[in-house]
């Protein structure tokens, strides 16, 4: 066996690989006898099968199937044992045809073309610089957060007239197109909101009692067909031969009653004593929304650092490789066309991941196993919280993270995630970070003219 390669630029390199007799033929002599055991043919005692009879029906596709993988085996431990540092898979040669006569094989060639990862001279100085942004709740949200608080602690209480926002129970029972009971019809009993339907529907229904009928268009309260499907009780696959005409009778109307903000309610959502009035409940609430506004601040400037690196980190790519690439690994098999339309965003996101890969080794950062499981406990507390649900004990918190140590793609992302935050923490350190006080209608003003 003999590989050699030859750089066709700094980008661009080709591999060849010359194969003996020698090199494939044990082992397509040794996938030749297995199959022979295996083999169960007319004529033949299971076992017995020769090794002349298979490789005569056989024998091309295995010699096939064990060159590929002595192929694809010898080139990657051929780029291993270089450190190539490559972009994508390689590729077998357009323009070099491999030598290679299947039904009477020997000396056997092949070519493929590598596209080579770019050096880049990483410039982390003075002009590394950006905004930070500290960002306060306004008095606007943290009355729309106690109205939301007074609302989810709210409750049901039932009334006798329909009125804006309501919840309104109604009988649906189909009709024929002369407004008569459909015989066998769908007939179901299911809750209207009022604040999601449109105009039309709620003024049909404003002021009406309990009792009271009217004959209505069913498609006038959705238009969603899995919502109208669950809203006539039938599955969406029935849904085109039900009749759009039906009777719908009020059976029950609910209205919410807000909660008020006193020391029963805070009592019951702060059991430890944390907020015992009003005023406490507003710096509880605009702590939360620091927190959170620190969250999107990090964003932010890690959208700015990505988009600046990207912007000002010059190195070339080799384009026309990738896009030959990218036309092999999509299933869809898009045209030449569709890839050189979609070609810009992929180059970004492979510039940015050529970036963090090069920080990441520049600077040592690591994710230990002991970082990957605190990651992981950290994504459990967050989704116990987000539930409301009562974190677990010790014991059973670290049984729950060696379970989800074995969910092998979704321990993936977290690993991403920290390695990622790792990147973005070595930011924060090395630039310089203007920072600047702004009112989060100001900051998300700004958010959204970087959208457009």
């Amino acid at each position: 066996m003999n590989i050699t390669k030859e750089s066709i630029d700094e980008l661009n390199a080709r591999v060849t690989i010359k194969l003996e007799p020698a090199d494939y033929q044990p082992q397509v002599e040794k996938t030749l006898k297995e199959h022979a055991r295996k083999a169960n043919m007319p004529g033949f005692r299971p076992g017995k099968v020769p090794v002349g009879v298979v490789k005569k029906m056989y024998g091309t596709s295995i010699l096939v199937d064990e060159v590929n993988k002595l192929l694809g085996n010898k080139l990657y431990e051929y780029i291993g044992n270089e450190k190539l540092e490559i972009l994508g898979n390689p590729l077998p040669s357009e323009t070099i045809n491999p030598t290679a006569d299947w039904e009477n094989p020997k000396e056997l060639e092949f070519t493929y073309d590598l596209g080579i990862a770019p050096n880049i001279e990483l410039n982390l100085g003075k002009k590394f610089q950006f905004d930070y942004y500290k960002v306060e709740a306004t008095d606007k949200d943290i009355e729309n957060s106690l109205e939301n608080i007074a609302k989810r602690s709210g409750e049901m209480i039932e009334h006798d007239t329909i009125v804006d926002n309501d919840l309104v129970k109604v009988m649906w029972v189909e009709l024929n197109e002369d407004g008569s009971i459909k015989e066998g019809g769908v007939m179901n009993s299911s809750s209207i909101s009022l604040d999601v339907i449109n105009d039309e529907a709620k003024k049909s229904l404003l002021g009406k009692k309990l009792d009271d009928s009217l004959n209505v268009t069913y498609t006038d309260f959705s238009t969603s067909e899995t919502d109208m499907a669950a809203m006539l009780g039938v599955s969406k696959e029935e849904l085109p031969n039900v009749s759009k005409a039906f009777k719908i009778t009020v059976e029950k109307i609910q209205r919410l009653k807000t909660a008020e903000l006193n020391d029963e309610l805070f009592k019951k959502l702060y059991p430890d004593g944390s907020v015992t009035n009003l005023d406490e409940m507003k710096e509880k609430i605009r702590a939360d929304y620091r927190n959170y506004f620190g969250n999107e601040s990090d964003r932010k400037l890690k959208n700015d650092i990505v988009l600046d690196l990207i912007k000002n980190t010059k190195f070339e790519l080799p384009d026309e490789f990738l896009k030959r690439w990218l036309r092999t690994v999509d299933e869809k098999k898009p045209t030449a066309e569709e890839i050189e339309k979609e070609y810009v965003n992929y180059q970004d996101g492979l510039r940015w991941q050529l970036i963090e890969n090069k920080v990441i080794r520049d600077n040592d950062i690591k994710v230990s196993m002991d970082d990957l499981k605190a990651g992981v406990r950290e994504q459990l507390l967050q989704q116990f919280a987000y539930y409301g649900m009562q974190q677990a004990d010790g014991e059973m918190m670290d049984e729950m993270v060696e379970k989800f140590m074995k969910r092998e793609d979704e321990v993936k992302k977290v690993n991403d995630q920290l390695y990622d935050k790792k990147v973005m923490d070595l930011f924060k350190e090395q630039a310089t970070l203007n920072e600047k006080k702004v009112d989060s209608e100001k900051f998300y003003e700004m958010l959204g003219k970087e959208t457009k």
